[in-house]
């Protein structure tokens, strides 16, 4: 009975582990890009905390109104997501705005800093992606598939001395 409950558990545990990697790994198959929402600029329609899913989109094909992520500077990973407000196609420069704020977007965003168009968002991930990038967050998830291999020898051994009993 020991047994089935250690092998149980680990096999909850290792559930869990993959559902939370889950969201992250799948949609990159299929070229999308996660990134979390920090900040509260783009509330209600994404609220801080959720994650973006975002596709790669060619300057011809964005449209005032869609939300795009991009690269906030040229020589920086860090990145934002706005909404397109208007757009230079001469100069291939976008203004954005992110929806809660009260004006444009000092900086206009060059075609090179974009990274693409916002096509869904998850609730929640971003937090979640952010504690798992953290070092606290890597070594719990490690933690947890150790945890489950432990128990799974665990469950193994005990089910063994009770065979050869």
């Amino acid at each position: 009975m020991a047994a089935k409950i250690l092998n149980g558990i680990g096999i909850f545990l290792m559930i869990v582990v993959i559902l939370i990697v889950l969201p992250f790994t799948v949609p990159k198959i299929f070229g999308y890009k996660v990134f979390g929402i920090l900040t509260g600029s783009m509330e209600p329609e994404y609220p801080a905390g959720c994650a973006v899913f975002v596709k790669n989109i060619q300057f011809e094909d964005i449209k005032v109104g869609d939300s795009i992520t991009y690269h906030m500077g040229t020589d920086t990973e860090y990145t934002a997501t706005h909404r397109v407000v208007e757009i230079d196609p001469e100069n291939q420069k976008i203004i954005t705005k992110g929806d809660a704020n009260r004006s444009e977007d000092i900086t206009p965003v060059s075609y090179e800093q974009v990274v693409g168009k916002v096509v869904f968002y998850l609730p929640f991930i971003g937090t979640i992606s952010v504690f798992l990038h953290s070092q606290a967050g890597f070594f719990i998830c490690v933690f947890i598939f150790l945890l489950s291999i432990f128990l799974w020898k665990a469950a193994d051994k005990i089910r063994l001395k009770e065979s050869t009993k």
